[in-house]
Order: C-alpha cells, then structure tokens, then sequence
C-alpha cells in the first residue's frame, strides 16, 4: 500500500458519513456477494445497498440499514445539488427518465473495500498482512495507549464527499489507527431486473437450515436447477439432471418447514445451476429465506440475517433460462 501524504483538512463537504462499533457485520454482508470484483453502492437516508450484476441474468444486494450503524449522516441537499449538475450536463440523456430519488450512486473496488475493513484481521478472520493496489492508498496515523486494555473489535469511520471523490475509511483497532482511501468509479445503467416491475404470482418463507440441505444435495455438473412452486402437493420443489444423475427435494406446506405460502399461479421455472449457487454464503448466514417469483419467472431469495441491528437482508434475482410465458410439462415429484 502507498502512504497518504499531508494532513490538511479538505473544506469539502461530505455526502455521507457513518460510525460502526465492529465492522464485522459489514465484513460479512459484503463477502455474500463478493464473487464480483465491483460493487454498486446506493447511499440514502435509509443505509446502504451493496448491488453486483453476473451475466445480465443475476443482481445480488445487501441492505444495510442505517440503525447498523453508530452514526449515520447523509446530506440530502448536497446530494440534490449534485444530481442537478449533472442533469445540466447530460440533459438530453436524463431527460426521459422521469424517476426521482434521494440516493446517491457510486461504484466500487468490492474486493479493496473488503480488504481495507479486514486490514487489522485478515479476510479470513487472521493477522493481515500488507499489500499493495493501485485502488487503494493506506497509512497507519498513530498509535496510542495500551493495546492490551483494549477490545479486539476493529471500529470504522466511513464517508463520501461526492461524485468523483474517494471513498474514506479510518479504522481502529486496539489504539492503532489506519485510514484508506478507494478509488471510486461513474456507475453505468444498472441490468434490468427490476422484480417489482411484475406481480408476484408466488411466495414462500422456509427455514434456511431446510434449504441448505437442498442446496448440499444440488448436482453440480447439472447446468439448470428446475425450481416449481405449486398450490398442490409438493408445494416447493427444486431438482437437477446431471452427470451424476437426477436429484430431487420436495416440501410440504407445513408449519414445521415453511413459515407462510401463497401461490395463485402454478409455475415451473429453469434457472442458471452455477449463478444460483453463488447465493450459498448469503444462505449459510441466514436464519430464513423469503422466496418469490413474479409473472415473469424471475426468482428472488431474500436472505434474513441476524445483526446487532435487528436484522439484514441479502437478495438475489435470478432471470429465468426459460420465460415463465412458455408452456413446461407437468411436475412431477417424490413424496
């Protein structure tokens, strides 16, 4: 890592600014959708979405609100103004977008920012050690007091000036103080699988421990997992073809497996084996999984995970391989 030089405070504003006591949590949330080197972060007065695309079929984000955090500042009218500036200089192309918002849209190095927030303890939990990033420029400031009196939880001061600045982190653990700096980037036009956009024809709440065990049993060499959601037995159903042969889970509507079911269409929906499969970590951390499919086929499972705030949520839409407008064959399934 190369050293910041200079201790003049800047006079420019900030966009945004945030506290947290332990960013582990954080470390967490990210590292489920961290299978892409750079993320969409959305700043608004209600937290931060984490968002990452795959093969214009896959949008994963993390919603962290803002009662995760310590503190939690987001300037409304600077983000206003600098929405302005930008509508004077790309007029013609905003204008046919009548939508508004109060977030603000950057995107960054997902793999830096893990790496920076793990900088006292390693991604995997460890002693880190130094390395180096073009996108990335760090310094210890000082170190003060007795570290041996200290917690080992590594807290953070997070902040955002505005388009075109870097993203700020200063992180402390045991009275060693080191602030990183990321590069930031213009956002393109987000893929378009807005799940809302359709109503949703099915939804269901299953206890995460019962889709792991589905998710163990997945035959990897399958390319399509079958997903079938039914008003009739079995009301869930996920299979796959493979080289090792076929594998098949069927559930129930009952209280033991599923905490709420609705379904006024039957729909059975093929869907990308390995992007499905990159919703694991997100699953292994959760406590429940809400998971729906529109009009469309289009699949989410909204991951809920415990924090110290409550709870956090994961969501992954999938794009069907198959549109849910074309007739499949009747499921069929063990009981």
């Amino acid at each position: 890592m190369t050293a910041v030089h200079g201790t003049a405070t800047e006079l420019v504003p900030m966009l945004f600014r945030a506290k947290l006591a332990n960013v582990r949590p954080l470390v967490n949330m990210l590292k489920t959708i961290s299978f892409r080197p750079r993320a969409r972060c959305i700043i608004s007065p209600d937290g931060l979405v984490f968002a990452v695309e795959e093969s214009q079929c896959l949008v994963a984000q993390a919603y962290l609100r803002a009662e995760l955090f310590t503190t939690f500042s987001y300037n409304v009218q600077l983000a206003e103004y600098y929405r302005n500036q930008e509508q004077e200089a790309f007029e013609d192309e905003v204008s046919q977008d009548g939508e508004q918002s109060d977030a603000t849209q950057v995107v960054l190095p997902l793999d830096n920012l893990i790496e920076c927030l793990t900088l006292f303890y390693g991604p995997a939990g460890t002693s880190a050690s130094s390395t180096q990033s073009s996108s990335i420029s760090a310094t210890n400031l000082y170190t003060s007091g007795n570290p041996g009196d200290l917690r080992g939880a590594t807290t953070a001061v997070i902040g955002f000036k505005g388009p075109g600045a870097d993203f700020e982190l200063m992180l402390e653990e045991r009275g060693t103080i080191s602030q990183c700096r990321l590069s930031t980037f213009v956002p393109e036009p987000p893929v378009d699988l807005r799940f809302s956009h359709y109503p949703t024809t099915q939804q269901l709440i299953i206890q995460s421990k019962w889709l792991r065990d589905a998710f163990n049993e997945l035959d990897p060499t399958s390319e399509s997992v079958h997903i079938s959601i039914a008003s009739t037995e079995p009301h869930f159903r996920i299979s796959t073809m493979g080289e090792n042969g076929s594998t098949d889970m069927t559930y129930s509507n009952s209280e033991r497996i599923l905490d709420s079911f609705f379904c006024n269409e039957d729909q059975e929906n093929q869907y990308n084996l390995s992007l499905i499969l990159k919703c694991k970590q997100a699953l292994a951390m959760s406590d429940k999984t809400k998971i729906r499919i529109n009009q469309r086929g289009f699949l989410s499972f909204q991951f809920m995970i415990p924090t110290s705030a409550d709870v956090s949520f994961v969501n992954f839409v999938f794009a069907p391989l198959v549109s849910a407008d074309e007739p499949v064959a009747p499921a069929t399934a063990r009981v």
